[in-house]
């Protein structure tokens, strides 16, 4: 029944709004979301299973811990989501990134409710592999990603995924708290400013939340504190990647010997992650000088750290309150152009933010 019902809601709104989205895409997506539902199991189920291995248990309980100080503590959405469990061996989805390649403009899709989508999801890898291939034989960079963790933005009760529970205690609220923020505030059509206001919920909410549960000593705040600076450091990195990148494309030459100058400015890019990666204190971005870097991947992960130090200054003068925070930006969401409407109020207010720009 969750199944069909999903379908005709997916397919309703597509017709009705003109068949802005595709509608085979859509009903694909309702299809493996509804799967999804239909195999997912009541956590207390997992609790209760003799057979489950104990680390399993303690990891939903934190889960539910986590979950509960976002609500409670953080003024966070209270819902169904993370009550259920669902085994998988494989991401639950992977996005897509495309852009011009002349150019740092992210392709844009269009979908009922959520408006403009700076990416696209695909529940296998091989539908993503599909979609990058069509975009690429048009002339795309293009760039795929996997997550272990999605919201579905309070519409559906998201369940705890199986391979969520590989994570570190301080990986894990982290995620948990970024998932809630989407549920609890979401900007149509500004995918930027969506999932960076969410990567701060998530590193900041956790950071309050480690330091509560275990103390201001703790193996698990020190993890979180550093992936922190970890995110920041990365985020500067890419900020001047892309700054380098931006000065070439706007020049005045030809989209040929753009194409042919970037291949240096991709070299030299690689040559600054080397330096930058000597500071990590996390892996997280261990791998990173591994991939092959195109517009496309430079656009997907700033999108998540582009102007971090903005929400930290914010939170700042908000009293490090974070329902305070979350309140005021539902107000801000009313705006036209809440991103430009942010930085002007901001501005106004000599608020000056942290993080380094060189």
């Amino acid at each position: 029944m969750k199944v069909l019902w999903l379908l005709l809601f997916l397919s309703f709104l597509t017709l009705s709004l003109g068949g802005c989205a595709d509608l085979s895409y859509l009903s694909k997506l309702a299809w493996h979301q509804g799967l999804i539902l239909h195999g997912s199991i009541p956590i207390e189920e997992v609790m209760g299973d003799e057979q489950k291995n104990g680390e399993i248990i303690k990891k939903i309980q934190f889960i539910q811990e986590v979950k509960r100080y976002g609500e409670e503590r953080l003024g966070l959405k209270r819902s169904g989501s993370f009550t259920k469990f669902y085994e998988l061996k494989t991401p639950p989805l992977y996005i897509i990134t495309a852009s011009r390649k002349d150019r740092l403009s992210p392709y844009d899709w269009h979908f009922p409710i959520v408006g403009k989508v700076t990416y696209k999801s695909f529940f296998t890898i091989e539908e993503a592999t599909k979609e990058t291939k069509a975009l690429e034989a048009k002339g795309f960079d293009t760039y795929i990603q996997s997550v272990a963790a999605y919201s579905t933005l309070g519409w559906l009760k998201d369940p705890i995924f199986s391979l969520m529970l590989r994570w570190e205690e301080s990986v894990l609220a982290n995620i948990i708290l970024h998932e809630m923020a989407h549920a609890t505030l979401y900007f149509k059509g500004e995918t930027d400013l969506n999932e960076q206001l969410a990567t701060f919920v998530g590193n900041r909410g956790s950071i309050e939340f480690l330091r509560e549960r275990y103390g201001p000593g703790s193996k698990e705040l020190r993890e979180a504190l550093e992936g922190q600076e970890d995110d920041l450091l990365f985020a500067n990195w890419i900020d001047w990647a892309y700054r380098q990148l931006s000065a070439l494309y706007e020049t005045s030459i030809s989209r040929e010997e753009k194409l042919v100058r970037r291949v240096e400015i991709f070299r030299l890019i690689k040559e600054k992650f080397k330096e930058v990666k000597a500071q990590f204190r996390t892996d997280c971005y261990k791998d990173f000088d591994k991939k092959e870097l195109n517009n496309a991947v430079v656009i997907a992960h700033r999108r998540y750290l582009h102007c971090l130090d903005r929400f930290e200054v914010l939170y700042d003068y908000l009293g490090r309150d974070m329902k305070r925070f979350l309140r005021f930006l539902k107000e801000v969401k009313s705006n036209k152009n809440p991103s430009n409407y942010l930085d002007s109020w901001m501005k106004e207010r000599g608020l000056i933010l942290n993080q380094k720009r060189d």
